[in-house]
């Protein structure tokens, strides 16, 4: 998998600002968006831990009729996991669990609001953990439910699929939990899951759903 977390936002905002380039005075230089973080209490009741709040600026320079503008997207990721145990693949226990979430600023001409990530695929989504996971194979939808982020009810996909374990160093069978993107605020916020299956079974989908309903987002 080729992406990075910080060219997938790249992405993200050259897909929003190629609807609006060139419409001066509609679209600001800078954009910024607020961190979407699980709350203390969902961490301590599924045990998983914080590893990671971090700003992810993005420039992309845009042009219409020979006039370039700079556009700055001011994003943030935040990641957390959970050690489980994978002795059935012989495997012993592991940071393989993770839950992560992206917010992006909205991009907004004349009352119209565009979502520069609502044509990721999941293989762009899963690149959020690349640092985790890699090398996405034989993705399939298998269903979805309805969960409740920041007081919107939203689609949580899941998919099974093949990943490389990048810290073992082995692939495994594995579920991708993907929700759609949440408008919150002036922002979008994208939660994405994943964590191993063995033998067809899971324990990590309670503790998702616990902490993506639970998320604070200022």
């Amino acid at each position: 998998m080729a992406l990075t977390r910080r060219r997938l936002l790249a992405t993200g905002m050259t897909a929003g600002t190629a609807t609006v380039a060139g419409c001066a005075g509609v679209l600001e230089d800078e954009l910024a968006s607020e961190a979407a973080t699980v709350a203390p209490a969902a961490l301590e009741e599924t045990g998983y831990e914080e590893r990671t709040v971090e700003e992810v600026p993005v420039e992309r320079t845009v042009s219409r009729f020979g006039i370039e503008r700079t556009i700055e997207a001011r994003n943030w990721y935040a990641e957390y996991d959970r050690s489980i145990s994978l002795a059935a693949v012989g495997l012993t226990r592991v940071q393989a669990a993770v839950v992560a979430v992206l917010s992006t600023p909205q991009v907004s001409v004349l009352g119209k609001t565009f979502n520069p990530v609502g044509d990721y695929s999941t293989d762009e989504l899963v690149a959020l953990l690349q640092d985790r996971y890699d090398r996405l194979e034989n993705v399939e939808r298998v269903g979805s439910e309805s969960v409740s982020v920041l007081g919107t009810e939203t689609t949580l996909a899941r998919y099974e699929a093949r990943a490389r374990l990048v810290s073992a160093g082995a692939s495994l069978e594995v579920f991708l939990l993907v929700g759609e993107p949440v408008t919150h605020g002036d922002d979008f916020v994208i939660p994405v899951a994943v964590f191993p299956r063995v033998h067809g079974f899971e324990t990590e989908s309670g503790a998702v759903r616990t902490m993506l309903e639970s998320l604070e987002h200022a």
